[in-house]
């Protein structure tokens, strides 16, 4: 007995230093996890009634536009309703300017966020803002022309497949046809990108994006072997000519066009599938998986590029997921909705939903 008291005392210390130098060693600090704080709720259509509408200078310059059903505006990042139009047909919105139009229009006025006039589009199609860019796309569904900031059009190409997917960025503009080609043009309407993904018995590109610089264009194509490609441009010593650097086949296929979009800094990719959202790292190719259910209507990226805003529907159900790190999925919230959109200022996701606009801030503690 006094061998087994000696043999315990001389133990237990040992095991406690253990224990506290596995609890110093092992212990790391959390990292802070993303909340969403509310901000304001404004409901549209009560505010227009009892507000002015009229704003500052200043406020046009920092305008957010929406678009839900068949009303389209602009409001502040504090909440301030600049605009609040219905429209009976069909419209195209960016923060820029906005133009209403009709099946056969043959002139569109394009307004500012402060409804003053910029220009005219005297070409009869169907226009299409985003940024601070501007196309149409002209009778026949295999054409479609740059425009410049007051409507006048800049350079048109013309095809002869009907064009399924279209994208632009700062540097460039990729379309995508019917037949399988991807064409991607520079900012003055010269070819730089033309090829085919193929890998499939039934060629049609379903979407398509380029990345900022031009570097990268990626597309979903094909029924019947359907494939996610990434190609590159390359500059050697014998001119520029565009290579595939990397496609993965579709286990399950859709039928219907989707949404693609690249991060600002070029880093990833993010694309629609038949199961939820792909993610593809442009450097290692390491590609991601992201259960959502439904179709894809928005991607969208906060300023400080830590997260990624996701709109997808599904019947009559709307779903906004947070994707953090580019790859890391970190929640959603879903509401029934007719119509829903999303927008992103700063730091700051707005959430329309049925005439009401909600701001969400995003803080990590």
């Amino acid at each position: 007995m006094l061998f087994m008291s000696k043999k315990v005392k001389i133990i237990l210390p040992i095991f406690a230093f253990l224990a506290i130098f596995y609890v110093i060693i092992a212990s790391r600090p959390l990292s802070p996890e993303i909340q969403f704080v509310p901000v304001w709720t404004v409901d549209l259509e009560a505010y227009t009634k009892t507000e002015n509408l009229e704003g500052q200078p200043e406020d046009f310059e920092n305008a957010v536009s929406f678009k839900m059903g068949q009303t389209l505006g602009y409001f502040t990042p504090e909440g301030k309703i600049l605009s609040y139009i219905t429209f009976p047909y069909k419209a195209t919105i960016s923060d820029l300017s906005y133009t209403l139009y009709g099946t056969s229009s043959s002139e569109m006025q394009i307004l500012s966020p402060a409804n003053e006039e910029i220009g005219k589009i005297s070409v009869t199609g169907f226009p299409y803002f985003t940024a601070d860019r501007k196309f149409i796309f002209l009778a026949g569904g295999s054409s479609f022309s740059k425009l410049s900031e007051k409507g006048e059009v800049e350079w048109t190409h013309e095809g002869f497949s009907p064009i399924t997917a279209f994208s632009s960025s700062k540097t460039g503009t990729v379309a995508g046809f019917a037949n399988g080609t991807v064409l991607g043009f520079d900012n003055d309407g010269n070819i730089t990108h033309n090829y085919n993904p193929g890998g499939s018995n039934y060629e049609v590109i379903l979407g398509a994006a380029i990345s900022e610089s031009s570097k990268f264009i990626a597309t979903l194509s094909g029924q019947d072997g359907q494939r996610f490609v990434i190609s590159k441009k390359n500059n050697t010593d014998y001119g520029e000519h565009t290579s595939i650097v990397f496609y993965k086949s579709m286990e399950k296929e859709v039928n219907r066009q989707v949404l693609i979009k690249f991060s600002r800094d070029e880093k990833k990719v993010f694309y629609n599938n038949a199961t939820g959202i792909g993610i593809v790292n442009t450097k290692t190719f390491k590609n991601t998986e992201i259960p959502i259910k439904g179709k894809i209507l928005s991607i969208l990226e906060s300023e400080d590029e830590n997260e990624i805003f996701v709109l997808s529907k599904n019947g009559s159900t709307y779903t906004v997921s947070t994707i953090e790190s580019f790859d890391a999925f970190q929640g959603s919230f879903s509401f029934d909705a007719e119509s829903a959109c999303i927008a992103v200022k700063g730091n700051s996701l707005f959430v329309g939903r049925d005439g009401k606009i909600s701001r969400i801030d995003i803080v990590h503690r």
